[in-house]
């Protein structure tokens, strides 16, 4: 359900209370009519009216009839099957609820019935004109509300036709702030159109040549000081130079030469305006325009949306009603294109004859299929550069670096084949020894009990204790009887008493004990104990080692494991945002655009709106501006996800959580937001709860 559905349904169910207003004998005979019609007529022609105006009347809520619609739906002599044909032909009816998603619904209040196509709206208008006087009130009563349904589906096709107009605008305008946001954009504009600029330049250098050849009394004097003039940097610039003639006066002259040459002396004036400001210069003006048609399509949505507020707001006369509408709709036709006033058609309306009239409601359905074409010719020189303009220098560019790259590749492809199995080489290298080896290594270790450290046997260490010891024992038996197991008892605590004695008396005279005496030999003694020590400590580090070898391992794949996860993390980071970009483009322009209804908003709460007036409605204006922003909200509300269970959403900042139905949430918000029957401060309040719900805004 959008916006213009919503609006159809208020509008032909206001005109259907109208139709209300008829004679006491057409409104009692409506039903029976629509009974018998739908069994037996006098033509097809009028056997269609009648089922259309038979589907027409199961739209209706029960208070626009007589009788129950649930009555309605069985006419005599139609059957079930004949009866649900018919009922499948029409759009589905929705109704907004309170739960997460949107129902379907045929007997309430707030049926939403979805916009019959234009098409079938004029086939519909070429029935009622293909009738014959419809002499029976029975007979004008169907015809009349075939035809009131045809004006309000052409009063809501009027409305989807200006906000399809308005829809490339705002991507204009978005394309025409960036540059201007941007020097080096505006630089790389002014090199994408300046291949155009200088055609046109070289055009109206042709032009100002032939001019002076046909003109009299023209000398060479004047015809190099208009070429001279032609080389003012602003003849690159046609909008420029179209706004300051627009601003001079004619000064008299006339012709075609005339203006031209009057273009030429503006364009030279004043001179001191750098080439980037006139860039500038032509983007403002060109987002000025299209802003300006802007709104003017939304002043034409706010007139067209608020036309109905409630029903029954055109049940004094349906007639009237219609005329209303039909002169709104032509009015914002009138806008963008030179036609007929309405003045010429209104008096059809007030003919009695409804073939006349649903002549002039197709003639405004016939226009409003012109609306976007309209716009389109309106502002097609001032919306953004064709996708060739835009993209020439980097097809270029991409051309030219991919014959350079080729040629390169095929003057270097052995190098490059060497270079790629170097690569791969090293990075299987790497692998293999810095991640797989200490892997490997730790499961042996626990599965086997494999000692991958070990710096000192045990074997060892004993045998150069064992030499210790009888190197002692046999010096201390030199000096004296001592027993050896005390001596190696004294040894094994480190005590080399018994050789330290001799060495301090040996140390009294060294050189002569060096040759002569036990010197030597206590010093190796000596040498053999640090020897001892030295592989007791290491032999105290290698248990150190075999009792922490599987963390030594772990540690030691740790920097070559996350060197590789945090390069395949980069690269899986930068590949999940250049995927997921349109996603976090989409939730920038949301927030954008809900920035704007917040300050549209608050603008008509300031301005506008009474103090505790909470229903105070929006003027036109600014109505047609919401809806304007909540169509473009809309068309990127359409890509949120609508799961049944809570998901994520990629933004700037990171990962956000969504709730479940997102989308079915956030469409039924924009419904309250574009909503006629909510005031200012209740529509405040709608994009306050849109804050609270969706973190991603």
């Amino acid at each position: 359900m959008n916006f213009v559905d919503d609006h159809y349904t208020r509008v032909f169910q206001s005109l259907a209370a109208g139709l209300r207003n008829l004679p006491p004998s057409q409104r009692s005979s409506d039903t029976q009519v629509v009974r018998e019609s739908s069994v037996s007529t006098h033509s097809s022609v009028e056997s269609k009216l009648a089922e259309r105006a038979f589907s027409l009347s199961t739209q209706l809520p029960a208070e626009f009839s007589n009788v129950n619609i649930q009555q309605l739906r069985e006419p005599e002599g139609v059957s079930d099957a004949d009866d649900q044909e018919r009922l499948s032909s029409q759009g589905p009816m929705y109704t907004r609820e309170s739960g997460s998603e949107c129902e379907l619904t045929t007997s309430s209040s707030a049926i939403v019935t979805a916009c019959p196509p234009l098409s079938r709206v004029l086939e519909d208008l070429r029935l009622i004109q293909n009738t014959d006087a419809l002499s029976t009130s029975e007979s004008h009563a169907i015809a009349e509300l075939v035809l009131v349904n045809a004006a309000a589906a052409v009063h809501a096709h009027a409305i989807q036709q200006l906000l399809g107009a308005v829809l490339p605008l705002s991507t204009d305008i978005d394309y025409w702030s960036a540059q201007d946001s941007d020097i080096l954009a505006q630089a790389l504009y002014f090199m994408q159109t300046l291949p155009h600029r200088l055609f046109c330049w070289c055009s109206e250098a042709v032009q100002v040549v032939y001019g002076s050849s046909t003109a009299q009394n023209q000398t060479s004097g004047n015809l190099f000081g208009d070429l001279w003039m032609l080389l003012s940097s602003r003849r690159l610039f046609p909008e420029t130079g179209q706004l300051m003639s627009d601003g001079d006066s004619d000064n008299g002259e006339s012709g075609g030469g005339q203006n031209l040459k009057r273009r030429l002396r503006l364009s030279v004036s004043p001179k001191n305006i750098k080439l980037l400001a006139l860039v500038r210069h032509e983007i403002r003006y060109k987002r000025q325009q299209l802003m300006s048609m802007q709104h003017k399509l939304a002043a034409s949505i706010g007139i067209l949306s608020q036309s109905v507020v409630d029903k029954g707001t055109y049940a004094y006369s349906c007639e009237n009603a219609v005329v209303s509408l039909m002169q709104q709709v032509s009015e914002a036709v009138n806008t963008l294109e030179d036609g007929r006033e309405f003045t010429e058609t209104a008096d059809t309306f007030q003919n009695e004859s409804i073939a006349a009239r649903a002549l002039a409601v197709q003639y405004t359905a016939e226009r409003i299929q012109k609306i976007i074409p309209l716009v389109s010719n309106k502002v097609g020189d001032y919306s953004r550069p064709s996708l060739a303009t835009r993209c020439w220098i980097p097809a270029v560019v991409t051309l030219v670096g991919a014959r350079w790259m080729s040629r390169y590749i095929a003057g270097h492809r052995n190098d490059l084949r060497e270079w790629a199995s170097d690569a791969v080489y090293t990075l299987r290298n790497y692998v293999s020894q810095y991640i797989l080896a200490p892997l490997r290594s730790g499961y042996e270790t626990i599965r086997y009990g494999k000692h991958t450290y070990s710096v000192m046997t045990q074997e060892s260490l004993a045998s150069d204790f064992e030499s210790l010891e009888n190197m002692v024992t046999g010096f201390a038996s030199r000096f004296g009887s001592v027993d050896p197991a005390e001596i190696r008892q004294r040894l094994t605590q480190g005590d080399l008493s018994d050789v330290m004695r001799v060495y301090t008396r040996e140390m009294q005279q060294p050189f002569r004990n060096v040759i002569f005496g036990d010197l030597i030999q206590a010093m190796l003694i000596q040498v053999q104990k640090v020897k001892v020590d030295v592989g007791q400590t290491m032999a105290a580090l290698d248990k150190l080692l075999k009792s922490n070898e599987l963390n030594f391992l772990l540690l030691s794949t740790v920097p070559a494991t996350l060197s590789i996860y945090a390069a395949v993390e980069w690269l899986s980071s930068r590949f999940s945002w250049w995927v997921s970009g349109g996603k976090r483009n989409m939730i920038i322009s949301l927030q954008l655009v809900v920035r704007d209804i917040d300050r549209l908003l608050n603008q008509e709460v300031s301005f506008n709106t009474p103090t505790g007036d909470r229903m105070a409605q929006l003027p036109a204006v600014a109505q047609g501006r919401l809806i304007c922003l909540t169509h473009y909200l809309r068309h990127h509300a359409l890509r949120l996800p609508d799961s049944a269970s809570a998901g994520i959403l990629r933004t700037e900042t990171g990962w956000s959580q969504t709730l479940p139905f997102t989308r079915t949430l956030f469409l039924q918000d924009i419904c309250d937001m574009e909503s006629a029957e909510l005031g200012v401060l209740q529509k405040r309040n709608v994009i306050e709860r849109m804050y609270k719900t969706f973190r991603f805004l």
